[in-house]
């Protein structure tokens, strides 16, 4: 048990995986459940387990305080942030507590391997390169610049961080509990809200951008980055899955920047209509 760590867990309705976290991590480090206001049996759990249970102080609007209190309310500098679909290898748990023994260090990047049905969906095969980051110093985190898939945008800086081997071993392995509609339901909300950031700092887009770049990112990922092109199947409709979302944030920010949210779409087709039967009255009259 390392007392220079503490493992913060975000939650959110997580009774059935938080078991699996607490088991991956019960005698590597404090554990602290921040949880965003679960209905199910995710306190009752941490009770059973005596598991410091704190409820979060967000909501979609102040996301970014409430990550700030988080990190206030975690007792130790050095911070790992989970979520339950995470599972981290003993060896990398073990780098870990040797950094945070030595306290010399503020990051580690490490690689991710992802998997979806059972099955490794995405690691790279191609140039693999250690390029995640879940844990670090709090004191380092500049929550100014903090993106909704970067949570708290830690640069690498490799005179004070370190980039692991891009092993199995010491590389974090997410685990994608979705289908194919429980993805879309989800992912919709995520999304807008990264369309509504990148157009907020100056992000536009028409109609080649629109076209080619999320399948110039499909083409990067599937086929030279991730390697899911030699996982089958479930690596082709993983990467699909991020082809639809990318092209849902494009179409999302091409939108705003238009002015066509669901009240400009609405006051545009009613013109048109407007003048579809003033034109239909007018051929009448003559």
């Amino acid at each position: 048990m390392n007392n220079n760590i503490t493992a913060m867990v975000f939650t959110f309705n997580e009774e059935r995986r938080l078991p699996f976290v607490y088991e991956n991590l019960k005698d590597f480090c404090q554990i602290i459940v921040f949880d965003g206001g679960s209905s199910d049996g995710t306190e009752d759990y941490c009770k059973a387990k005596n598991i410091k249970f704190l409820l979060r102080k967000e909501d979609d609007n102040d996301r970014i305080n409430g990550l700030i209190w988080s990190y206030d309310n975690s007792p130790t500098d050095y911070t790992l942030h989970v979520y339950c679909h995470y599972f981290y290898p003993k060896e990398l748990l073990d780098t870990f507590s040797e950094i945070a023994n030595k306290g010399e260090l503020s990051a580690v990047y490490h690689d991710m391997v992802v998997y979806r049905y059972g099955k490794v969906v995405q690691k790279t095969i191609v140039r693999r390169i250690s390029s995640a980051c879940s844990f670090y110093k709090k004191s380092i985190i500049d929550f100014k610049n903090t993106k909704i898939h970067d949570e708290l945008a830690i640069q690498f800086d490799e005179d004070s961080m370190v980039r692991l081997d891009a092993r199995d071993e010491l590389s974090l392995h997410r685990f994608i509990d979705e289908d194919c509609q429980s993805f879309t339901v989800k992912t919709i909300d995520y999304a807008a809200r990264e369309a509504s950031q990148k157009f907020i700092a100056g992000y536009t887009i028409g109609f080649f951008g629109l076209l080619f770049k999320p399948l110039w990112r499909f083409s990067y990922s599937y086929f030279l980055r991730t390697g899911t092109v030699v996982r089958g199947t479930p690596g082709l409709i993983y990467a699909l899955m991020n082809l639809i979302y990318d092209y849902h944030v494009c179409i999302i920010i091409w939108e705003l920047c238009h002015d066509l949210d669901l009240k400009g779409v609405i006051r545009e087709n009613e013109l048109t209509r407007l003048k579809l039967i003033r034109g239909m009255h007018d051929s009448e009259k003559k």
